[in-house]
């Protein structure tokens, strides 16, 4: 200033300076709402501007009143305080377990009470696996998910783990079973992905429990080790000053190759029965692996041994639910990142993204119950079979019984030739048992 006059003349626009850009109380507030609505800060400045065309806001001054909102919801107290403080308050079970001495967060185990209830109704099938990337301090964050009777996926319980050692998956595994109301309502099945430490710690906290592997992992790291070791090289690319037509006329004939070893893998999963499960092997390994030992060599001493745990031949034979990969608890991880603003925030922000994604996810369900008990599909009114069902079964298990009935009306089905694959693996009467009931 100079002698109360400026130095240069007035900015044509405002934008930029911090006085003029500062939120209105209103505006801050509907920066909080729409924060807590998942809303994006660039999804926020919009809206902003579109409520006063005037507004000179930056999306700098949406991030701060973010920021400053969440510092004042802790006030005075320690991010672990402050989550505490939160599971309590929301009526969750939690367990921490601390270092040798105590002053460092080990393992945190959360659950929450409708999880608990829901739990002990479907205990049949749980399927677990860790999702990273979800916080500052690099820990995984170790899901449990379970399947309720109408196929809806829900949250069984939530830890975050310093290690994914056996130590840490034998403590989890430990508080989970401590929340079982009865013996009885063990799970019967338990899928996961080939993690060793976590295969162990399964056959020793849950002994009597059947074990399905993720047949997808599987086959992709028997694709892999494929890709590496089943090479095909022609005498004309070994030649010097081989030109790029015949380098690639042997890279369609290994990509033809790895599709043709994978398809044939896969005819050696689905086998449903342990005799044809021995013939497809053999095809496996004679005709189509038979130039390639080392590969060969690698199925026989590394995967082989698991059969039991992913061939449909032994797996048809546990009560699974349909639960035969790790697709369902990946598909929940999925949808926390979605639910979740980064992936460095801390602990208490995590927890509370999961809390708004359980709250969405019990509501989906418990809306499910009530379709199935009210609502009855037209095609099964007129059958005396369903209308009798409706309100004790829910829509999922008439889809599955709908198609086992088409089946014996069509073609007929006699007790030696039904694999009796929906009875053991669903529990619900398969083909043979509806044409012999109601043929």
């Amino acid at each position: 200033m100079l002698c109360g006059v400026h130095n240069h003349e007035m900015a044509p626009k405002l934008s930029g300076h911090l006085l003029a850009g500062r939120l209105k109380a209103e505006e801050k507030q509907r920066v909080i709402n729409m924060t807590k609505s998942l809303a994006k800060p660039r999804n926020i400045l919009t809206d902003l501007k579109e409520k006063n065309k005037e507004s000179v806001t930056l999306i700098k001054q949406v991030y701060n009143a973010r920021t400053r909102w969440r510092k004042g919801q802790r006030k005075d107290k320690t991010e672990l305080q402050y989550l505490i403080t939160k599971l309590e308050k929301h009526h969750y079970v939690y367990f921490t377990r601390a270092n040798s001495e105590e002053t460092t967060l080990e393992d945190l185990f959360f659950m929450h009470l409708d999880s608990i209830d829901m739990l002990n109704t479907f205990p049949t099938v749980l399927v677990m696996d860790s999702t990273y990337k979800t916080n500052t301090y690099g820990m995984p964050l170790f899901e449990i998910v379970g399947v309720a009777s109408t196929k809806l996926t829900y949250s069984v319980a939530f830890a975050f783990l310093t290690y994914e050692k056996e130590n840490n998956f034998i403590w989890t595994l430990e508080m989970l079973v401590g929340l079982l109301t009865s013996k009885r309502n063990m799970p019967k099945v338990i899928v996961t992905d080939r993690d060793p430490a976590l295969m162990k710690v399964v056959s020793k906290v849950l002994p009597k429990t059947d074990h399905v592997l993720c047949y997808f992992h599987i086959e992709k790291n028997v694709k892999a080790r494929c890709v590496t070791d089943c090479i095909v090289n022609s005498k004309a690319s070994k030649a010097k000053g081989v030109g790029k037509d015949a380098k690639k006329v042997d890279d369609d004939k290994h990509c033809e190759l790895v599709k043709k070893i994978v398809t044939t893998w896969r005819d050696v999963v689905n086998s449903p029965a342990e005799d044809e499960f021995a013939i497809a092997w053999l095809t496996f390994k004679d005709e189509v692996c038979g130039s390639f030992p080392l590969f060969v060599k690698f199925i026989e001493e590394t995967v082989l041994p698991l059969k039991q745990h992913f061939v449909r031949a032994w797996t048809n034979k546990y009560f699974h639910l349909g639960c035969i990969t790790t697709k369902i608890v990946e598909s929940t991880h999925a949808q926390l990142k979605r639910y979740l603003r980064s992936s460095v925030g801390d602990l208490a922000s995590c927890w509370d993204e999961v809390d708004k994604m359980l709250k969405n996810q019990f509501g989906e369900i418990q809306g499910s119950f009530g379709r199935s008990i009210t609502v009855m599909v037209h095609k099964y009114k007129k059958n005396k079979l369903f209308s009798e069902l409706k309100g004790h079964v829910s829509k999922a298990a008439l889809g599955f019984i709908d198609e086992e009935y088409e089946c014996s009306r069509r073609f007929g089905f006699a007790k030696e030739d039904c694999g009796f694959v929906q009875m053991t693996t669903f529990g619900l009467p398969c083909a043979c048992i509806l044409a012999y009931s109601f043929g």
